[in-house]
């Protein structure tokens, strides 16, 4: 028999931390003068995840393919802080595509910063990523 444990009542979703668009209030006081690099977010993103590990005993992260960088960022956390795929719940979901990259203003009013796709060959193509 599998042991379970509940899900936590909440978890800390990750779109905010995984895409440099997500935060538009009061940014130059978050990031300073350097924006929103790569690196400053998942440094953002790893004291968030700090705080998170400090204070629940099986936190719940909620990341998405369209959440930018959030899996990566995620990953490497979990990499980096040798955290036991017991000790963690990492949601995800399919369907949309980040294809933003990593841009927060885009060229024109019709670009987008993510693509719907819920067609089977996405789902699995996904599913590889998402791994």
């Amino acid at each position: 028999m599998v042991k379970t444990t509940p899900l936590p009542r909440m978890g800390l979703g990750m779109a905010a931390l995984g895409r440099p668009g997500y935060i538009n209030l009061d940014r130059a006081t978050v990031f300073g003068t350097e924006g929103r690099t790569v690196e400053t977010m998942q440094d953002a993103a790893n004291q968030v995840m700090d705080r998170l590990f400090e204070s629940v005993d099986h936190p719940w992260l909620d990341c998405a393919r369209s959440y930018g960088l959030s899996e990566r960022f995620v990953g490497e956390y979990l990499r980096s802080h040798n955290v036991a795929p017991d000790k963690v719940y990492v949601s995800s979901k399919w369907g949309y595509t980040y294809v933003a990259d990593w841009r927060v203003s885009l060229d024109s009013p019709d670009a987008k910063h993510e693509v719907k796709d819920h067609s089977t060959e996405n789902f699995l193509k996904q599913v590889q990523e998402s791994s």
